[in-house]
């Protein structure tokens, strides 16, 4: 797996509700949730700012208030996206460092075994053929 662009992440979510959740993780059911949402939050806010728009005595510039409602929806988008691939790099990094420290390197894994195989946990047989799997992965 490899590392997602968070800002990426963010921008698509907030283009099209959802689809930064697909970029991260091809996460089908979060996508579809968010985009029905996202789309349906959008077209009331739309709406709401036409009918806010057109009322008399409200001396806003044709399309200001609109475009300050759809702010409501679009930054949490945009938010939610980056969080989405900002845990996706993280459950990546600390998962590769899980591994690491799990396997170490083949110094580390070299002395493990003679360790037990000091300790007589492991025959003289086994540490040799853990020592040749070792080696072997040079």
């Amino acid at each position: 797996m490899e590392k997602k662009n968070p800002l990426l992440a963010g921008v698509l979510n907030m283009l099209v509700p959802g689809s930064g959740y697909w970029y991260v993780d091809r996460d089908r059911d979060r996508f579809i949730k968010t985009l029905i949402v996202g789309i349906a939050a959008i077209a009331a806010l739309i709406v709401v700012g036409t009918i806010f728009q057109n009322t008399t005595g409200f001396p806003l510039p044709q399309g200001v208030c609109i475009g300050i409602l759809l702010l409501i929806v679009l930054v949490p988008l945009f938010q939610n996206g980056q969080r989405a691939a900002n845990h996706h790099n993280f459950v990546l990094d600390n998962a590769s460092m899980y591994t690491t420290r799990q396997h170490g390197n083949n110094a580390a894994q070299l002395a493990k075994n003679q360790d037990l195989r000091d300790k007589g946990y492991i025959s003289e047989q086994e540490y040799d053929s853990r020592k040749d799997k070792i080696t072997s992965k040079k």
